[in-house]
């Protein structure tokens, strides 16, 4: 795999995980409506923005690798969506949570490398 692709999956999942992150915070400050509200449609539009990136630099990859190469990263996005909700949203798991994204990523790790 060459290292524009490289480059592109890893740019590409940051922006998957931003832009899950960006839509949650926006959902969430409307819910809860008042000062905390305020911004919630920029958020949604960054959000959306940046999960548009993520579907562009997707289909680039697609261009340069083939499917069956490129589908494992995208099983690895669970344990980056995790970290950064825990970062940027305060959100936790418990055990079984966290199992269930370790065993994705061994799961992830097992196709690859078949």
């Amino acid at each position: 795999m060459s290292v524009t692709a490289w480059v592109l999956i890893v740019v590409s999942q940051l922006a998957l995980v931003a832009g899950q992150i960006l839509l949650k915070r926006a959902m969430s400050r409307r819910e809860h409506g008042g000062e905390l509200a305020r911004g919630w449609i920029r958020t949604l539009v960054i959000g959306i923005a940046t999960m548009t990136v993520w579907f562009l630099l997707w289909l680039g990859v697609m261009h340069q690798v083939e499917l069956s190469k490129q589908m494992p990263f995208e099983g690895i996005s669970p344990l980056f969506i995790v970290l950064g909700a825990a970062a940027f949203l305060g959100e936790r798991l418990d055990w079984r949570g966290w199992a269930g994204v370790v065993l994705t990523c061994v799961g992830v790790v097992l196709v690859s490398a078949s």
